[in-house]
């Protein structure tokens, strides 16, 4: 499991935090052996590969922690990437990022894998425009998402199929016909 943590709240982070710590970690022991508390700007590429390759000792997963995700430098990103997109059974992984809502390739890619959850300010609940921001980005299953989002809430598909007719209206100017028939 992948957990996305976006915002400045850091209470309600730390509530979630001790609530996946006791769901996953059996005991203070695990608590030693089978938890891992990174930070983006001190991590050195070997020290993540270490902490996101390690097995789990007492408890049935193991629970890695990485703070301040989006200063993570690009081997360290690629690093992440790679095992976001591999088999994780054996592990917990919480990113935290202050950043509301960061917009570029590295959290498109992860935000499709993980499950988001937004803290304080920012914390606004995805619209129409993300989707059609991450349908022109090609990624197909963070739109998908966003698009199941906006149904659970509610959202008439009429009003989410008159902000896509205007979407695909731009682009059709912009882009070449093969990048429709990819």
């Amino acid at each position: 499991m992948i957990y996305l943590f976006l915002g400045e709240d850091r209470a309600a982070k730390e509530q979630k935090i001790a609530e996946i710590k006791t769901e996953h970690l059996t005991g203070d022991d695990a608590l030693k052996f089978d938890y891992e508390a990174l930070h983006g700007t001190k991590v050195d590429p070997p020290a993540l590969k270490k902490a996101l390759g390690a097995l789990p000792a007492i408890s049935q997963k193991r629970l890695v922690l990485i703070r301040a995700v989006e200063k993570l430098n690009t081997q360290n990103k690629e690093i992440l990437l790679d095992f976001i997109g591999s088999d994780q059974a054996h592990a917990v992984l919480v990113l935290d990022s202050d950043d509301a809502s960061p917009k570029n390739n590295f959290f498109n890619r992860v935000s499709a894998k993980a499950k988001v959850m937004r803290f304080g300010q920012g914390a606004a609940q995805q619209n129409v425009f993300d989707m059609t921001r991450a349908m022109e980005n090609r990624d197909a299953t963070g739109a998908l998402k966003i698009l199941e989002h906006l149904m659970d809430r509610g959202n008439h598909p009429l009003q989410i199929r008159g902000r896509l007719g205007l979407f695909w209206g731009k682009l059709k100017n912009r882009l070449s016909a093969d990048w429709f028939n990819n």
